[in-house]
């Protein structure tokens, strides 16, 4: 259904409000989160989420209307996933210091809301994740 995975069977009609599903539109309406998201150690949580939406936000999105309009859009995403003590932490690598699962699933999860989708297909958020960890990710 997300157009993500080559595995699998789908049967019948995918419809997006009434409308067949067409592949390029809804690509760029949505977001995917990986299970297992990889982002790069060197950039800062704040620098990671920027990256993406400046890669993937048309310049014609209101973040850009307003000289600082882009970084309170990043502001808001760091603030709702609750990465706002992280903000200016390294991201790191596995075994080496940075951010823990829990954040770094955090992270993915904003990584893809900077580009402000439609939609948001998480691939097994809480995997690996203890109870509080868990809900943190699902709040």
């Amino acid at each position: 259904i997300a157009l993500r995975k080559e595995g699998g069977e789908i049967s019948g009609e995918v419809l997006i409000n009434g409308f067949p599903q067409e592949e390029i539109s809804f690509r760029r309406c949505s977001g995917y989160v990986e299970q297992f998201d990889v982002q790069s150690a060197e950039l800062t949580v704040r620098e990671t989420i920027k990256f993406s939406a400046q890669l993937r936000l048309d310049k014609s999105n209101p973040v850009y209307h307003t000289k600082d309009g882009l970084d309170r859009h990043i502001d808001y995403i760091i603030k709702t996933l609750e990465l706002a003590n992280e903000a200016e932490a390294l991201v790191g690598a596995d075994g080496e210091g940075g951010l823990t699962f829990e954040q770094r699933k955090r992270l993915s999860i904003a990584v893809e809301l900077a580009a402000s989708p439609s939609i948001v297909f998480l691939d097994e958020p809480t995997s690996g994740l203890d109870a509080r960890a868990a809900l943190l990710v699902m709040k």
